[in-house]
């Protein structure tokens, strides 16, 4: 089986991975801003946790390592919410979308 990084395709793929970076990140950040506005109830918590899930996969498929390693941190803190835990710490939430921000780019 070939490697991904011998396919010619893996950088187009990345690229584009890359040009839709910021819009997946508005859209984590609008899903964060839905559940705290819900007042952390599930529905909005599942999709914030399952959009900074797919982010968790797609960083490590296209070869951003920080985006992954950011977006891992969100999904563990929304995780503990889900898990019946307290709400997550509004300012975490807030810098780890920082530290997503900066590794996106």
């Amino acid at each position: 089986m070939a490697d991904l990084e011998d396919d010619p395709g893996t950088e187009e793929l990345r690229r584009y991975f890359a040009g839709r970076l910021p819009d997946r990140l508005t859209e984590v950040e609008d899903a964060g801003t839905a559940a705290q506005q819900a007042g952390w109830a599930a529905e909005p918590m599942r999709v914030f946790h399952r959009l900074a899930h797919s982010l968790v996969g797609a960083g490590a498929t296209f070869g951003f390592p920080g985006v992954t390693e950011h977006a891992r941190a969100l999904e563990r803190l929304l995780k503990a919410r889900l898990d019946g835990g307290p709400p997550p710490p509004v300012a975490e939430i807030a810098e780890i979308l920082d530290r997503l921000r900066t590794a996106a780019k």
